[in-house]
């Protein structure tokens, strides 16, 4: 794909304007479906595949998988289904009636008859970063809907995805299906407590942002503070797992290898086969800081704590999609060391101060609450059986 911001501009002005001219006079099939990612097979596009095939949809509809990292599917062996480049997806997309988004987007106006569907991979709490305002605008509408999980949320979509406020549709994320079935648990050895802290990236070569000025790997901790919470925790009996974000850059750090304290990057998630959605359904708590996964994570009704050692430098830098963040955190604040301990003894002695707040937050980002995300959206977007 293009990465040069200039010649990009060129392209989606020019020769994909020329062609979103072209698509408007193409008709396109309402039994072919996309679902394109550049950033990994993963996330909304892959829990909507997984539901359609489990469904039998690919008896009716053919089913064109989009990719960076096609290959890694090339296993797949299943009537009406197949993997391709994000750059063949081009292709099929003069041909395909329905066209879903999580990561990226391929930047031709859908046609007369062609629903283009923004999935994302979250709801807004951080505020959009630059290339994602940039990569939108009124006059090349790219989508014909995008899907929030409440109403909320449908001003801060039609804004970032430049689009009217009744194209947003609300019906939850795809992925949200898995915290309402059950999974064989992931092997951590024994614990009194499994805790998830999922913090976002503070910067990215690859994306260009760097959205603190001290950008810690974990926040509210340096590295020489790793082994002695591995040994508190190990104390304690308790386990806590970092997965780290997917752009976080890592090359400044070396990934020690603890008991208790447990750093994953996205890559070794990946090569140990985890799915990060089914492991929150085996985590007895969640710790987390502008990262919107809280949202996903509330459907649990699970303690949540946020760390916050940086947020005067998050707010001026990257700043908020929403107008009260701190309003929208229903749990434990952590500044320091002594403010984790603090949240890892209530964990422990199940002392839980956030319950009725985290049901009124849950009730004003997640207007669905049953588990059939995905259903609700093809409902919506027409795809019937």
């Amino acid at each position: 794909m293009i990465s040069n911001p200039k010649l990009k501009k060129i392209f989606q002005t020019y020769v994909f304007g020329v062609v979103s001219i072209i698509n408007k006079r193409i008709r396109h099939d309402k039994r072919k479906i996309i679902l394109y990612s550049n950033m990994g097979f993963r996330d909304n596009v892959k829990s909507l595949y997984d539901y359609l095939i489990e469904q039998k949809y690919n008896e009716q509809y053919e089913i064109i998988c989009c990719c960076n990292d096609f290959k890694r599917w090339s296993f797949v062996n299943i009537p009406n289904v197949k993997f391709v480049s994000c750059v063949k997806g081009f292709f099929y997309y003069f041909f395909a009636g329905y066209v879903f988004y999580s990561f990226g987007k391929i930047p031709i106006v859908p046609g007369i008859n062609q629903k283009t569907i923004q999935l994302w991979h979250g709801s807004p709490y951080k505020a959009a970063d630059a290339g994602m305002l940039k990569g939108h605008s009124w006059k090349h509408q790219y989508y014909s809907f995008s899907v929030a999980t409440s109403r909320t949320f449908a001003k801060i979509w039609s804004r970032y995805f430049s689009m009217p406020l009744d194209h947003v549709l609300i019906g939850g994320q795809p992925r949200n299906d898995i915290l309402y079935k059950s999974w064989p648990e992931y092997d951590f050895g024994d614990y009194k407590k499994l805790v998830l802290w999922a913090p976002t990236f503070r910067y990215s070569s690859k994306m260009g942002y760097q959205d603190v000025e001290d950008a810690k790997i974990v926040p509210i901790l340096h590295s020489e503070d790793f082994i002695k919470i591995n040994d508190y925790l190990k104390e304690k009996g308790v386990k806590i797992v970092v997965k780290l974000h997917p752009v976080q850059d890592l090359d400044k750090y070396d990934m020690m290898e603890m008991s208790n304290f447990i750093l994953l990057s996205h890559a070794e998630f990946v090569k140990r086969g985890m799915d990060l959605y089914k492991f929150m359904t085996q985590c007895d708590a969640l710790i987390t800081d502008y990262s919107s996964i809280f949202y996903d994570y509330l459907l649990l009704d699970r303690p949540i704590a946020f760390t916050e050692d940086d947020l005067e430098d998050y707010s001026d830098v990257r700043g908020f999609a929403v107008d009260d963040p701190q309003g929208y955190k229903p749990g434990y604040r952590i500044r320091n060391l002594k403010n984790l301990y603090e949240f890892i003894d209530c964990l422990l002695t199940n002392t839980d101060f956030y319950k009725e707040e985290r049901k009124r937050v849950n009730e004003l980002v997640n207007e669905y609450r049953d588990g059939n995300f995905c259903q609700h959206i093809l409902d919506l977007v027409g795809i019937i059986k």
